[in-house]
């Protein structure tokens, strides 16, 4: 790995996120997560090849854009069609929804892991299953991880979550690293514009 590939894994930023997770075993996670979502009976195989294929066209729309700027904006109108197409298959669409309905709460997101604030202690090397959904631009991520180590957590709101939980993915797709990795450094691009407009303007 290059030191701009480990950099690009290792940039994290703070994000608005709804967010829930499970504890499960070491068997859960060597079965894999389709599996366990057919145990849940929330296993669709339409979502997961749209979302891949989604996560893989978002990944080549990107290095497209920095070369052919008009070719890559056609290239976002055709995937913000498929975005549309993957929010109306029910599962998914019920999925955000419920994510939603809860408070969002302050984490900070990597490309490899994240820190997240929690009710409730949990202990290094406890494995979840998680899913969480950027406020940001609606993006939804569904993984296996572990706990690496607690934190602080990096939710200030004065919501009652009195817990920092470092994780570390496991098993997340290229693609979908890919894409979060493409969300950060978007979101870090706007932060740097609105800045300079704010100096500008002074």
């Amino acid at each position: 790995m290059t030191k701009g590939q480990e950099n690009r894994r290792s940039f994290r930023i703070s994000e608005s996120v709804y967010i829930k997770y499970e504890v499960i075993d070491d068997e859960t996670v060597e079965n894999g997560l389709e599996h366990y979502k057919l145990k849940l009976g929330i296993s669709d195989g339409a979502q997961a090849k749209l979302v891949d294929i989604e996560a893989r066209l978002s990944e080549a729309m990107y290095l497209l854009s920095a070369e052919h700027g008009k070719i890559g904006r056609c290239m976002t109108l055709l995937n913000d069609k498929l975005n549309i197409m993957i929010d109306q298959l029910p599962s998914l669409r019920e999925t955000k929804a419920s994510l939603a309905k809860s408070l969002p709460q302050t984490c900070d997101v990597s490309a490899d892991g994240m820190i997240f604030s929690s009710k409730s202690p949990l202990k290094v090397g406890d494995k979840l299953y998680i899913q969480f959904l950027l406020s940001t631009d609606n993006r939804y991520v569904e993984t296996f991880c572990h706990v690496v180590r607690l934190d602080d957590p990096p939710d200030t709101s004065g919501q009652d979550l009195p817990y920092g939980i470092a994780v570390e993915f496991l098993n997340l797709p290229p693609a979908q690293r890919e894409v979060l990795i493409q969300h950060m450094f978007s979101r870090e691009s706007e932060t740097l514009r609105m800045r300079r407009l704010e100096m500008d303007a002074m």
